[in-house]
């Protein structure tokens, strides 16, 4: 399913892993910008505010947890949705993503597939 004029900002430390997820979802269509920490995705969303955001949680500078709450701070994307896609899979990391209010957790080594169906859902 192409979805065209949907952006997508994925937020990775790691840049092949940032560079596969970008090509995952720009293969199904969707417009992606990449950061590779919190702090600057904070400073790309000054001038972009994207449909969805998929975020690691471990990352210099400013962690996902740390970046969800600073993007939940500010009235105008408290409504965009948010996954976060992280190797922390231990059920009390999950367990604190959702707590934070993220519904969609994917843990590393993900599936693509799994990947578009939580992008699917979100948007």
């Amino acid at each position: 399913m192409i979805e065209d004029n949907k952006q997508i900002l994925v937020v990775e430390d790691y840049q092949p892993m940032a560079a596969a997820i970008e090509s995952i979802l720009e293969i199904n269509g969707y417009g992606v910008s990449t950061a590779p920490n919190g702090v600057a995705a904070l400073q790309l969303m000054e001038g972009l505010t994207p449909d969805l955001i998929i975020a690691d949680i471990l990352m210099p500078e400013m962690n996902g947890y740390a970046f969800y709450e600073e993007v939940r701070n500010r009235a105008e994307w408290q409504r965009i949705p948010f996954i976060f896609l992280t190797s922390m899979a231990e059920r009390e990391d999950i367990e604190k993503g959702r707590a934070l209010g993220v519904k969609s957790y994917i843990t590393k080594p993900f599936d693509p597939e799994d990947l578009l169906a939580a992008v699917h859902s979100e948007l």
